[in-house]
């Protein structure tokens, strides 16, 4: 009988030694891993058109960010990021249209109309130059960036909030791409904005 109970407490000890658990990584330990990079990027579908999604941004059921009714939005929790994406049909791009005293092209308009909006939702903004998207985005489109704190907005962070905003015109359909988050952290994060948006692929 004592055999028995000391062959029990050595299979014990060999189960739970032998077998660890899984260490647990963090999001943000998966950025550090990979020099502050997005690891594990898989293609994503959405509408006419997919990229390259990180798998760290889930999937996301919020519209307090977003203009478009058509639209998917992300969030990586841990690290304070949200991303979306939207299109603009040509209804609601008249409407925006409209808006404005000038005319403007499809996608300044649709563009433009998104800082505005952005910049009326903030505190103490400021905003870059316009400028057109890296050579490596293989469509037409201009993308920005916006400081600003969020004091009454639906986001309680406790820095300064960036926000990355692109808009392309992809085969006469206008798509606005967001990435969201702190200062601090998304400012590592621009250059995988810019990866995704290389990505997009018809």
């Amino acid at each position: 009988m004592k055999f028995l109970s000391l062959f029990s407490l050595i299979a014990i000890f060999f189960l739970t030694t032998a077998c660890p658990g899984k260490k647990y990584k963090s999001n943000l330990d998966k950025l550090q891993d990979n020099d502050m990079n997005f690891p594990n990027l898989n293609r994503f579908i959405f509408e006419d058109i997919s990229f390259l999604k990180p798998d760290m941004l889930e999937k996301e059921y919020s519209e307090s960010y977003i203009i478009s009714d058509i639209y998917e939005t992300f969030v990586a929790y841990e690290i304070y990021t949200h991303f979306s994406v939207e299109l603009f049909t040509a209804s609601r791009i008249d409407v925006i249209q409209y808006s404005f005293d000038e005319e403007l092209t499809d996608i300044n308009a649709v563009h433009d109309n998104y800082v505005i909006r952005r910049e009326n939702s903030l505190y103490n903004y400021s905003t870059s130059i316009k400028k057109e998207v890296p050579e490596s985005v293989g469509f037409n489109g201009c993308i920005q960036i916006i400081h600003g704190d969020t004091d009454d907005y639906d986001y309680d962070y406790a820095e300064t909030t960036s926000y990355f905003l692109a808009t392309l015109e992809v085969k006469d359909e206008i798509y606005v791409f967001q990435m969201i988050g702190k200062k601090d952290n998304l400012g590592y994060l621009y250059d995988d904005f810019v990866t995704i948006l290389s990505s997009i692929e018809l």
